[in-house]
């Protein structure tokens, strides 16, 4: 990466880093001309391509006078033709050349086409796509990852195609019979799918191998500027993450980050360039590709973030002075969106400023105790299965006191709401014309509610310290179901409209998104919201919308928030019975489909003595149903604060399509509260 120096930096951004211009090089072989590269001119073939193990193509005729000057008399007469539009020149397919068969051709056109304007359904992607396609023909390496995704994309239609021939289904991503080293489609309805599976996912790892070899020697030979290597990054991330590794892709992703952390922070005035906001230096790397590490930080905190309490404390306060100078109205949604992002990565480096372990609490206490129910919960189970910081329980029992009383801190939470409050109102006015307008506006602009919805319900229970207290965000919740819901309703619309528009021939959908929009909004309404219609209306559109987001895949989380429903069911059911003792027959909507094992006794975790520590066997609490008349004759209207589950987590295998379910819960019996766990598969 070129080094950025206050002298070459401009007070508003960094000047451009140019590279000394030279006369086009009219003489040598034609892949020294190619490459751009002096060459030495041997004869019958230059020594540069023989040291280097590439092929010379030789040197083109020389031309003689006559059709030199033929060709200049030809130029002054010649007709103008419409100049080519700035964003067209780089939307140019590759030319045949570039490419060793047919077949590689077509993976890339289904990545080009259909695949790299998929994965960003919820804005506009002309950005992405002028980019990605100028860089996979100027980079090899990107090219060859972009034919293995599109090779990808062949093996998920396979797939589909099979289990719709045999079940009727037809957007379910069916990875455990595609993805792995033992690729298994015994049960498909042909023996043809699976030899047909196998060749495309074949040939998605080789070229995912060539792609990474390539990048490996640009590294070594030094041809790799910052640009290149963001895209790189962005284009493995996604291959890793459609192909279910989501370790590979957290593990580019924090490079990716790194790189642009280390970008931005040789700026001068970097006040007006927070991360993830604009580019200090866009003719070298462009908005759109520091917008994007922005937004994958967003998704790193909402599951997995490897980087230390002090990082947070560093990053917490960047961007205030570009949010205070906030338009108001904001004038576009991609503007309306860059400013939220700010605000929200704010608000997430807070809560990580605050989101510490629990030190393990001393003894244990009725449920008739007066001290706070989050006293009781041991801590040091499963400690590398983190829970979502966004809603998850924040502060610990041994600081919760000094943190609610830490005037710095309320005084940090109140300029945060703040911050969104002015979001709110600046960008009301864009938000309501662009629902009213076409489809895919108006689903941005909903994305757009749905986002600021998840980040005030983060900031609104920075300090809770009970689960009862996420009853008070009831709203937000029943907006976040209202506003998927249209979504949901506005892309089957679209989707109906396009059908006819696109080639008879398949088009792959890999129903997957780079970005984070629907997935875990709904799910933070399946964990927290104790409203059972709302929640149930939750759980039935993530069921719909078999689909990932990043690494959050809606059937796990689905799963899991199916998982918690039915032990919060069961122990209000087992909590009032105990506190009427009244013996009646059990209403409970499992009854016919629960199936646990009994409990084992295990150590527990806390200081108290061994406790009971459930293992279930998932997969039927997963046939919960949101239309289940059953639902309607429980004879309970709440979920006691005392069996609400907490600290909710999995531990997932996107390959093998299985997931352990953690949690916590107070075992009625015992008034303690235990770890259990599940098992899921899909």
């Amino acid at each position: 990466m070129a080094s950025l120096s206050e002298s070459q930096c401009s007070d508003d951004a960094l000047t451009n880093r140019r590279r000394v211009r030279h006369s086009k090089v009219k003489t040598g072989c034609i892949t020294c001309r190619i490459r751009r590269v002096k060459c030495d001119e041997a004869k019958p073939k230059c020594l540069r391509c023989h040291k280097y193990g590439a092929e010379c193509g030789g040197y083109p005729p020389q031309r003689s006078k006559k059709s030199v000057d033929h060709i200049k008399t030809l130029r002054q007469n010649r007709i103008l033709v419409p100049k080519i539009q700035y964003g067209d020149r780089y939307l140019l397919m590759p030319t045949i050349s570039l490419y060793e068969g047919e077949l590689e051709r077509n993976y890339f056109n289904i990545f080009i086409n259909q695949i790299a304007k998929d994965i960003f359904p919820y804005f506009n992607c002309d950005d992405w796509s002028r980019i990605i396609g100028q860089a996979c023909v100027n980079h090899p390496g990107i090219r060859h990852t972009a034919i293995a995704i599109g090779a990808l994309g062949k093996t998920y239609e396979i797939a589909r195609s099979s289990n719709s021939a045999k079940t009727g289904e037809r957007n379910v991503m069916n990875i455990e019979k595609v993805l792995g080293s033992a690729v298994r489609l015994q049960e498909t309805s042909s023996e043809k799918f699976e030899i047909q599976a196998n060749a495309h996912h074949r040939q998605a790892l080789e070229h995912y191998d060539k792609a990474i070899r390539c990048m490996r020697k640009d590294v070594e030979y030094g041809n790799q500027d910052i640009r290149t290597s963001l895209i790189i990054c962005m284009v493995i991330i996604c291959f890793e993450a459609i192909h279910g590794n989501y370790k590979g892709a957290a593990a580019q992703l924090q490079t990716g980050l790194a790189m642009i952390q280390d970008f931005q922070s040789q700026a001068q005035r970097k006040e007006r360039h927070p991360q993830g906001f604009s580019s200090p230096c866009p003719d070298i790397v462009e908005d759109f590709l520091v917008q994007s590490f922005g937004r994958m930080e967003i998704q790193s905190m909402s599951v997995f973030d490897p980087r230390p309490v002090e990082i947070h404390h560093m990053l917490k306060n960047e961007g205030k002075e570009v949010i205070a100078a906030m338009p108001n109205p904001l004038q576009s949604i991609e503007q309306a969106r860059n400013y939220l992002d700010l605000v929200t990565r704010r608000v997430m480096h807070f809560n990580g400023c605050i989101h510490v372990p629990r030190a393990t609490p001393t003894g244990s206490a009725s449920m008739s105790s007066t001290r706070p129910i989050l006293l009781l919960l041991p801590t040091n189970n499963n400690g590398d299965h983190n829970p979502i910081p966004w809603i998850e329980l924040k502060v610990p029992p041994s600081r919760a006191q000094s943190t609610h009383s830490s005037q710095q801190l309320q005084r940090e939470k109140n300029d945060l709401l703040a911050e969104l409050v002015a979001w709110t109102d600046a960008s009301n006015e864009i938000l309501l014309s662009a629902i009213k307008g076409n489809h895919q506006d108006a689903i941005s602009a909903l994305t757009l509610r749905i986002a600021a919805m998840s980040t005030k319900i983060s900031l609104l229970s920075a300090f809770f310290t009970n689960e009862s207290a996420y009853d008070t965000l009831f709203p937000q919740f029943r907006r976040i179901v209202q506003y998927a819901s249209q979504i949901f309703d506005l892309q089957n619309h679209k989707e109906f409209l396009n059908r006819d528009s696109l080639p008879c021939s398949s088009t792959p959908k890999l129903n997957f998104s780079f970005e984070l929009a629907l997935i875990p909004a709904l799910y933070t309404v399946v964990i927290k919201c104790r409203h059972r219609p709302t929640r149930y209306k939750a759980l039935a559109l993530l069921r719909s919308y078999p689909h990932r987001e990043g690494v959050w895949d809606s059937v796990a989380c689905s799963g899991l928030g199916a998982w918690v429903i039915a032990l919060e069911e069961e122990g209000a059911r087992q909590f009032h019975l105990a506190a009427h003792a009244i013996m009646s027959p059990s209403p409970s909507i499992l009854s016919s489909n629960l199936s646990t094992t009994s409990p084992t006794n295990q150590s527990s975790n806390s200081s108290s003595p061994a406790s009971p520590s459930h293992v279930t066997s998932f997969n039927s609490y997963y046939n919960i149903r949101s239309n289940d008349q059953q639902i309607n004759t429980l004879n309970y209207s709440d979920i006691p604060e005392e069996v609400r589950v907490r600290k909710a987590k999995m531990r997932f295998d996107l390959l093998k399509r299985t997931a352990n379910l953690f949690c916590l819960q107070m075992d009625i019996s015992t008034e303690k509260y235990v770890e259990k766990t599940g098992t899921f598969k899909w």
